[in-house]
This record gives structure tokens, C-alpha cells and sequence, in this order.
């Protein structure tokens, strides 16, 4: 695979080098100490000496008791979930969840060739694209509510630092949608995105991937997994790289993914933990600008950058838990997750765009930036009987620390030599060191949270469940920034959560519910400004009906209304918040199998948004970045063909996203578009049990279109149409 040669001068030393050293900032704690405090976690007895063959073999046949509820949420192969944890704790089958949960499947992801997040959200209806900060930091717009610092990407339950994420270590993403503060502490009113990760099997299989696109570049993975005998516990390993070329006028992504996790399954308990490591040297593209409403008159592959701006570092995680059965009703778990990114990057940001349409770029830099997350768990979870009536209840407590720190920041020239129009590349020169602005360096914000929760699923009767629970959260907010470290004032607070729903149902095969949630959180600074914002607070009603028409189909509707305070919005790279905004709407599903060789995939979304109270004048119109109708289709049909020439599987999906806003201001709008995907595959046993090519086509038709904006000088521009070919062995 091709790669390009490095043509950028920021030090790629920085990122390991301590950002700490300002008597003002407290010390991250590393990944070592991480993974000694989980694998104290771990019970004695997966070491006990003398441990049998025997021993062993019952504890690998036990294992298919005690792990087959969190597998079999999704068969494989399906395009549905037929239960999930997300919303509860506890494994809910889809009838009984009084809440929106989509499910983007493995399945789904591996036929449509869904890379990454960004990718993999497609197929759910009321979640677009947000400001992505050029591609760097994952940001979604979730019923009209989300942005790339909201605190809603997730890892196995564990909130996860400003990234982006790929898919060579996910197994399925969950999307929850709604407040979710009960379980998931500090949280957006739109919902949650978890990524679960692929498990340590107790069989052995190993696959060998690759894929190349016409873009240039592809990528290779390798992914094993299996027993380690006579031990009880099960591995995985999964190796990733990508190097990517962007069609752009210039640009390449690489990074390399290292994944290994064990697992552990006993009679009484089970413990897992994992460690994730990516370096990466990416691509900042913020797209292009528009001017009196409408795009730049350039061509789709047009920048205004240079072609020096990339970011660079590496992230790394470790994920722990430990589950104990105390008796037959009760278990403990005890959940620890430790998540850090550190990384530098060079940009040319283009700042304003007059009136003439002259456009003006500025060279800037950020030196050491790292982000770090604690998170502590503690849960009691119980099926019981109260008084004749069953009772689901999960009792826990956690602990959450995050922290924002930025050692350097740099502003260089500006040069006005582009315009809407022409652009020219090469006049703008990369900063100094005497470009450092002391008084934006040496930011830090810091932040502690303390919850402790109680949810209660009570079977009132055979019909009908009432869920009840609270949050009593209390939080502490500190920031500050220059070389003197002004602090700003800090700011803590403590509140209460309440979460209701009723669900009834109507027969062995369908459901309705009701439901009511709140969710908060702190909106930290500016990663522009570094200015403090006021934490945001939110409030969610929601009445819905599932149908299963048959156990691999099925239907959910949900009417839905949202209440949010001192919402965050960005234009330019200046964020505020707004008083008051709401969203309501409609959203549809049909997922599953129509027949035993065709699956289905169905969504659709109706989201109205609008600013109900702001100081700078927007009430009224729509929120930024959310379409007032999405809806997408996709379906994979497996031929009718003699095994003898292989197994044949086949395609497509289109997706519509309607007009949205560029900006609170309403001052631009991007308009809708239609994009269809297609595939073919073919498995044979040619090289080896398990061996599949595949020809994936995205935006089939070359549509063009843009999908996200962080303001009119950084709107986000489609992929044209891109032909994909991989190829897997495994064994």
C-alpha cells in the first residue's frame, strides 16, 4: 500500500513528552497502574495451582451458560439485536425495552463495509454528522442534540475521550436514544453511542483481512482468537493498519490498531480486561466554505488549507470487569476503564471570508494536547421477588474523572491570497516558536463525578412494568490557562435524576411503553477560546410500540419530545450556549430477515428542532446539522446458487438526509441528498474453510452533497463514489 512521504514540520517528539511539567497540572496516572489495579479485580482462583484438564473442560462448558445472554443479543449473521444492556444493565429483550435502542450489527457493518463510526452510524435514522474538527474528533447530531465534546462515545459502557473511532475491534454499536444520565452519568439529551468490542473466544479461529480502495491505499487486519489451555481463560489479538489516501487534492490517514484482551469465565464468576493501543498520523480536512448562502464555486476536491495540516499521536485504553454471582438472584460487578489520548497537530484554518469573497487562512498549532478519563463502577444487580411481584433491580455507584490538558498553542500569520473562486496553495508559512501565545497555553480542565443510582424494573403483572430510578450525582468543575495559569472560578453542584417508564404488553408479540429521563452535563470550555460554558441540562418524553412479527423481524415506532438548557453550539470555532432549545419527532424501524435469505434494514426519522430561548437572537429557527426527514434502506440477499461454486451474497442501501442548517444563525443551509451503496460477495472454500471476497460500491450515483458543518468556513464534503475490493481468509 502506498504512502506518503511526511510534509509537515511539528515535532512528533512533543506527543510523548510530558505535559505535566506546569506545577499547576495534577499527574496522569499511567496504563500500568490501570492494569494492576484490574487484574487485582481478577479472582485467585483463575491462577490456582493444580488446576486440572478436567477442571478445565468444565469451566470452558460452563462458559456457554454463562456468557450466552450478552451473545446472544445478536445472532449470527442477523441484522437485528434481540436484546441489549445498554438502557438497563441488565440484558432486556427488545419486547420489554421501554426505550429507542438501534443496533448497528456486525453483520450490517461487514457488508456494507462500514470502516468506522462515521460509516457505521449511517444506517440510523436521526443521527447525522456534526463538527468533526476536521475529521479528527468523532461528533454526532442525535435527535437534533450532539457535538464532538458531549461526552456520548462509549467503549464497552465507558466513556471515551475526543476521538475518532474505526471498527476492527467493534462488534456492534448500540445507539440508546434519549437523556441517558441514569446509568451513563454525564450525558446529552440525544442519546449514547456504545461500541461493543469484539470478546476473547473459547474456540480458536484466526482471520487475515485486507482491503484496498480506489481512492488509494486499503488497509489489513489480523484478528485470533481462542483457549489458552488448561487455564480457563480465552484470548484475542487483534492487529490493524490502515493507509488511506483522501480524494481530495491531498491527504493520507494511517494508523495502526494493537488490541489484546483475555477472559475468564468460572462456576460463579467471570472477568475480562483488555488493552487497545493506536498511533496515528491523520489528515485535518475541514472541507470547504460557503459564501452568501451557497458552496464555493470550486471543484468537490478543492482545499483552502495546506497540505500540512495532520495531527499526530496515539491513544491508548485499558477496560476491566469483574462479575460475581452472590447468590442465585444476586450478582456484583465491579467495572474500571482508563482511556488517554495525547497528540499535537499543525493547521491552516481559514478565519473569515469577506464580503468580495476574499478568503483568509491562518497557520495555527496545538503542542501536547492529552485527555484522559477515569471511570470506577460498582453495581449489585438482582432478580427477586417483593411481596409476590418480580423485581429487577440494579444498585450501584460510580466514580468519573476526566481531564483536558494543552500544553502549546500557536498562532502564525494569516494570508489572504485564495478566493471563493481560485484557490492557491503554498503562501502560507507554518508557525514559529515565536508564534507561542502564552496567555491560551497551559490549559487545563479538570472535572469529578460522583453518582450512585438505583433502578428497579418491577413486574406489576404479567402485562404490565413499571421502571423506576434516580441519579443523585455530585460534580466538580475546575479550569484555567497562560503561563501564569489564571484559573477560572471553579464550579460544582449537585442534582437528582429521575427516570420513569411503563411499559405494557399488549400480547406474546408486541409492546407500548411510555417513558420519561433526564440527563446533564458539564459543557467544559471552548477548545478554541477555552472559555467555561454552563453545564447543559435536559428532559425527555418518549411513547413508542414494538412489534416482532416473527423471531427475526421486527418493528419499532416512537413519538418522542426533548427539553434542553444551555445548549452548546459552534460556529468557526467559537462555541457558546444558547437558553433554550427543544426537539421532537417521529422516528421508525423495521430490522430483521423477510425470508431465510434476505435481510432487512429499515429506518426512518422526522426531527424538529427549533431555539426556544437565546440572548443573540435565534429564537425560532432550526438547530445546526439536524435533518427535518432521514431515512435509510438497506437489504443483502443470499443467492439460490449450488454450493459447489460458493456461497453468493449480494446488495444495496440508499440513504436520504434532508436539508439541514450550517449554523444557530441560520445564515446557510446544506441541502438534501441521496446516496446508494451496493456489494457482491462470494465465500469458497478455494483457500481455506473460511474464505470470502468482496466488491463493496459507496455513493453509487457520484452524488454530491456535504454532510456536516462546524460554520460556513468548515462545511464537511461527501465522498464521491469509492470501489472497494477485500479479501479474508480464516481458519
Amino acid at each position: 500500500m502506498p504512502s506518503h512521504s511526511r510534509n509537515h514540520v511539528v515535532n512528533k517528539n512533543t506527543v510523548s513528552k510530558s505535559t505535566v511539567s506546569k506545577s499547576t497540572v495534577s499527574k496522569s496516572k499511567g496504563p500500568f497502574s490501570c492494569l494492576v489495579f484490574s487484574l487485582m479485580a481478577l479472582p485467585s482462583t483463575t491462577l490456582a495451582a493444580g488446576e486440572s484438564a478436567q477442571d478445565a473442560s468444565a469451566v470452558a462448558s460452563s462458559v456457554m451458560v454463562v456468557t450466552g445472554q450478552r451473545e446472544s443479543e445478536v445472532a449470527p449473521g442477523s441484522y437485528r439485536a434481540e436484546a441489549s444492556s445498554l438502557a438497563n444493565k441488565q440484558s432486556v429483550e427488545f419486547l420489554e425495552q421501554a426505550r429507542t435502542i438501534n443496533v448497528v450489527t456486525r453483520q450490517v457493518m461487514h457488508d456494507f463495509n462500514l470502516d468506522d463510526l462515521e460509516e457505521s452510524l449511517q444506517p440510523v435514522a436521526g443521527i447525522q454528522l456534526g463538527n468533526t474538527l476536521g475529521g479528527t474528533e468523532d461528533g454526532f447530531v442525535k435527535r437534533g442534540f450532539g457535538s464532538n465534546s458531549d461526552g456520548s462515545m462509549l467503549i464497552d459502557g465507558i466513556r471515551q475521550p475526543r476521538r475518532t473511532y474505526t471498527t476492527a475491534t467493534v462488534d456492534r454499536v448500540e445507539v440508546l436514544k434519549g437523556p441517558s444520565s441514569l446509568f451513563q452519568g454525564q450525558q446529552n439529551p440525544g442519546g449514547v453511542i456504545n461500541m461493543v468490542t469484539k470478546r476473547p473466544q473459547y474456540e480458536t479461529h484466526t482471520e487475515i483481512s485486507g482491503e484496498v480502495s480506489s481512492f488509494g491505499g486499503g488497509n489489513t487486519t489480523l484478528d485470533t482468537t481462542g483457549p489458552i489451555e488448561d487455564t480457563g481463560l480465552a484470548y484475542r489479538f487483534i492487529l490493524s493498519h490502515e493507509d488511506e489516501d483522501s480524494w481530495r487534492e491531498y491527504g493520507n490517514d494511517r494508523r495502526t490498531t494493537i488490541a489484546p484482551s483475555l477472559r475468564w469465565e468460572g462456576e460463579h464468576s467471570s472477568a475480562q480486561i483488555s488493552y487497545e493501543y493506536q498511533d496515528y498520523e491523520l489528515d485535518i480536512d475541514r472541507g470547504t466554505v460557503f459564501y452568501n448562502g451557497s458552496a464555493a464555486n470550486v471543484t468537490r476536491g478543492t482545499r483552502f488549507d495546506e497540505s500540512w495540516n495532520r495531527v499526530y499521536g496515539h491513544d491508548e485504553s485499558v477496560n476491566a470487569w469483574w462479575k460475581q454471582e452472590v447468590t442465585d438472584n444476586w450478582d456484583m460487578k465491579l467495572t474500571y476503564g482508563w482511556t488517554r489520548r495525547q497528540y499535537s497537530d499543525a493547521r491552516a484554518n481559514v478565519t473569515n471570508v469577506s464580503d468580495s469573497g476574499d478568503v483568509t487562512v491562518r497557520a495555527e498549532e496545538n503542542q501536547g494536547y492529552e485527555r484522559s478519563e477515569h471511570y470506577t463502577a460498582l453495581d449489585a444487580m438482582g432478580d427477586v421477588e417483593i411481596a409476590g411481584q418480580r423485581h429487577q433491580l440494579v444498585i450501584g455507584a460510580d466514580y468519573e474523572t476526566t481531564r483536558d490538558y494543552l500544553d502549546e498553542r500557536y498562532f502564525g500569520d494569516s494570508v489572504t491570497v485564495s478566493t471563493v473562486t481560485d484557490v492557491n496553495h503554498g503562501q502560507l508559512a507554518q508557525v514559529t516558536s515565536d508564534d507561542i501565545n502564552t496567555s491560551r497555553s497551559n490549559r487545563l480542565d479538570e472535572s469529578q463525578a460522583i453518582g450512585v443510582y438505583v433502578s428497579d424494573r418491577w413486574y406489576l403483572s404479567d402485562k404490565w412494568i413499571l421502571g423506576l430510578g434516580g441519579r443523585y450525582t455530585w460534580f466538580d468543575q475546575q479550569s484555567g490557562q497562560g503561563e501564569d495559569f489564571v484559573s477560572d472560578p471553579d464550579y460544582s453542584d449537585d442534582l437528582f435524576l429521575p427516570s420513569a417508564n411503563l411499559l405494557y404488553r399488549i400480547d406474546d408479540a408486541s409492546s407500548a411503553y411510555l417513558s420519561y429521563s433526564e440527563s446533564f452535563v458539564p459543557n467544559g470550555s471552548d477548545s478554541d477560546s477555552g472559555e467555561s460554558l454552563d453545564p447543559e441540562l435536559g428532559k425527555g418524553y418518549e411513547i413508542g410500540y414494538k412489534r416482532q412479527w416473527n423471531p427475526r423481524l421486527a418493528t419499532s415506532v416512537a413519538l418522542y419530545q426533548i427539553r434542553k438548557e444551555n445548549v452548546a453550539v459552534t460556529d468557526n470555532g467559537t462555541t457558546r450556549t444558547i437558553g433554550e432549545a427543544g426537539s421532537q419527532g417521529l422516528e421508525f424501524s423495521l430490522e430483521g430477515a423477510l425470508t431465510d435469505r434476505t435481510s432487512l434494514l429499515f429506518s426512518y426519522a422526522y426531527t424538529d428542532t427549533e431555539v426556544l430561548e437565546d440572548t443573540e437572537g435565534t429564537e425560532g429557527n432550526r438547530l445546526p446539522n439536524a435533518a427535518l426527514n432521514a431515512a435509510s434502506l438497506y437489504l443483502a440477499h443470499d443467492l439460490a446458487i449450488d454450493p459447489s461454486y460458493g456461497e453468493w451474497r449480494v446488495g444495496g442501501g440508499v440513504r436520504y438526509v434532508g436539508e439541514r442548517e450550517g449554523d444557530d444563525d441560520n445564515s446557510f443551509s446544506m441541502g438534501a441528498y441521496t446516496v446508494a451503496d451496493a456489494f457482491v460477495g462470494w465465500r469458497h472454500d478455494f483457500f481455506g474453510p473460511d474464505t470470502e471476497f468482496k466488491l463493496n460500491a459507496k455513493n453509487l450515483f457520484d452524488t454530491a452533497y456535504y454532510y456536516g458543518s462546524g460554520g460556513d468556513t468548515r462545511v464537511l464534503v461527501g465522498d464521491p463514489m469509492e470501489i472497494t475490493l477485500s479479501a479474508s481468509v480464516g481458519w
